[in-house]
């Protein structure tokens, strides 16, 4: 990525110079020293000269004159910081970007800079964001927090993102230790939410910016919450969810299934049932919190009659509208290649002996995160169709290495889900485990998994790809468009 801004900023560079060579031409054959003594040369003029010298005339000896030159007489200026930080960004390790980083600030302040903002922000924006990660992997925590307190909410919220999720998401750190540096960051993103250090022109205008902001906090406030739940700070976890943005207090079923374990744990039972409610019109429902919310309408009238009803009652129409629309939207119809594969029994699983069954099949892998965070979601959709002769659900193991078979089978085993697994041809083309995915990749132009397709009659009739973070959405995407192939005339 940094030599693609490289490549881009070099390319406007050269761009500026081609419109700007006639005008600077004038200064083709003046001295460096001469032009730094002229009082009608700004500062930006003079680097515009120094930018003609360097990519209009290639004169590299010339321009580095005038760039030593520059800066000595503006040593505080612009020019000098873009300079300065150029140097300080090529720490070959932590010890290195920590001493070029603290250098930088220490010539050219952010407290300076930012009491009166004059552009070049991306400077300080990058260099915090080194050092904060530099401080965390070096264990510097005190200096990591105390350098986390002066910044804007969107760099502090990009520090917390990189290091403090990272840390929680594959263990780096013991929990206590998080939770001690993670703490005092998530309350300074809190507070500082509403700063508007996202507005930015051409990007993001105020309300664009405070809605991204929101969004960041949620997804930071749910690593925090989830850190909270795991050392059993139940109660202290509970006081963090009112902070949530309308849109994420019940946008994230994984979420919300925390919320749902943690008004459990803090005895809060009257909150249960209108929380489900509310998460159930948000459709970002688990099936732990399906099966809590029927928990509830029993408790409550003593049988489950009229339980669906009531269920659907909850639903708002205008979302099932759109996700009637989307689904109909991703109907097809294409013919696909006929194929047979091995179950997790060793069975053959032909294609061709389907019919006019409604055959609903996943691709997946145990290294695709949202292949694996899909499975609640399948599995709510497995159980539905059970017991239905006329639908079959599938989900079809590809592009996996080493010994796939047992990769696949052990993970669902281990994880306690009841799927007809299967697994994918080796394709005599690639040499890797997908042979029946690639005959169907031609239909989306994409190779990416999670990928569901429903089949029937030999035709594909349904595809969509990726997965939108909530079981019961998956479920119900899948269900409509099983139904209607099976109301086809």
């Amino acid at each position: 990525m940094r030599k693609k801004i490289t490549l881009i900023g070099s390319l406007l560079l050269l761009g500026i110079t081609a419109v700007q060579a006639q005008q600077y031409e004038q200064y083709k054959n003046a001295a460096p020293e001469e032009l730094v003594k002229r009082k009608d040369l700004s500062q930006q003029e003079l680097e515009a000269v120094h930018r003609y010298f360097r990519f209009g005339l290639k004169d590299n000896k010339k321009a580095s004159e005038l760039e030593t030159l520059i800066i000595a007489k503006y040593p505080k200026g612009s020019f000098a910081r873009f300079n300065a930080f150029q140097k300080a960004s090529t720490g070959k390790d932590n010890e290195e970007v920590i001493v070029n980083g603290e250098r930088f600030l220490q010539a050219f302040p952010y407290e300076e800079w930012n009491a009166s903002r004059n552009g070049q922000s991306f400077i300080y924006y990058n260099t915090h964001r080194m050092l904060g990660t530099a401080y965390f992997e070096t264990r510097r925590f005190d200096k990591f927090l105390a350098m986390c307190t002066t910044l804007d909410y969107k760099t502090e919220n990009e520090i917390f993102r990189w290091n403090v999720m990272r840390a929680y998401v594959f263990k780096l750190l013991g929990q206590d230790t998080l939770y001690n540096v993670a703490t005092p960051v998530i309350k300074e993103l809190i507070r500082k939410v509403k700063d508007g250090s996202y507005v930015e022109g051409g990007v993001f205008n105020k309300e664009q910016a405070q809605a991204n902001a929101d969004e960041q906090l949620d997804n930071q406030l749910g690593t925090y919450i989830s850190l909270l739940r795991d050392m059993k700070k139940y109660a202290e976890a509970k006081t963090y969810f009112k902070h949530l943005s309308p849109k994420g207090a019940c946008g994230s079923a994984e979420l919300n299934d925390t919320h749902l374990e943690i008004l459990r744990q803090t005895g809060d039972e009257p909150a249960i049932r209108p929380f489900l409610e509310q998460c159930m019109r948000a459709n970002a429902m688990t099936p732990r919190m399906l099966d809590e919310l029927k928990k509830q309408y029993m408790k409550e009238n003593g049988n489950a009659d009229g339980y669906d009803q009531y269920a659907a009652s909850l639903r708002s129409p205008v979302e099932l509208e759109a996700m009637m629309a989307y689904v109909k939207e991703h109907m097809t119809s294409k013919e696909f290649m006929p194929f047979a594969v091995e179950d997790a029994d060793g069975n053959t699983v032909r294609s061709s002996e389907w019919g006019d069954k409604i055959v609903v099949i996943d691709f997946w892998a145990t290294w695709c995160k949202p292949c694996i965070m899909a499975f609640p979601g399948m599995q709510l959709l497995t159980d539905k169709y059970e017991k239905d002769d006329k639908v079959a659900v599938y989900l079809m193991g590809t592009m996996q290495t080493g010994d796939y078979k047992e990769k696949s089978t052990g993970y669902v085993k281990k994880e306690g889900f009841r799927f007809h697994l299967l697994h994918d041809n080796i394709s005599k083309v690639t040499g890797g485990q997908d042979g029946v995915f690639k005959t169907f990749v031609p239909f989306f132009q994409s190779s990416a998994i999670p990928r569901k397709v429903i089949l029937k009659d030999g035709v594909m009739r349904y595809t969509s790809e990726g997965y939108s973070g909530s079981p019961s959405k998956l479920a119900e995407e899948l269900s409509m468009a099983i139904e209607i192939l099976k109301n086809e005339q």
